[in-house]
């Protein structure tokens, strides 16, 4: 996991073109965090799996590799169905989505 606490950019944060997506990506990653977190409780490793790589392609695809290599570590995880080892993932997941919300304007 990446170490330090402070916010986590995209690397298109300065592109306008990616502006309207990366806001929408970021005001939406806790509840799509939260959704992960619901999956997990249910021991549903398949939808993990699924859920969280289709998350890992979005960051990738919006500038935010931070996200997509601890996704893809939930992902294998799950796929070999070791749920402490998916439920760890999934911690430091959560703290990396934190600190990708804190880079939101409106999160100050």
């Amino acid at each position: 996991m990446e170490t330090g606490s402070g916010p986590l950019h995209s690397r298109y944060d300065d592109d306008p073109a990616y502006a309207e997506a990366i806001d929408s990506f970021v005001i939406g990653i806790a509840e799509r965090v939260d959704g992960l977190q619901d999956i997990e409780a249910r021991g549903d490793m398949l939808g993990l799996a699924d859920a969280v790589t289709a998350l890992a392609a979005e960051a990738d695809h919006l500038g935010f590799p931070h996200l997509v290599g601890t996704a893809g570590e939930v992902a294998e995880a799950a796929r070999g169905r070791n749920g402490e080892l998916a439920r760890k993932a999934l911690e430091d997941l959560t703290e990396i989505a934190r600190r990708v919300r804190q880079s939101h304007r409106g999160s100050l």
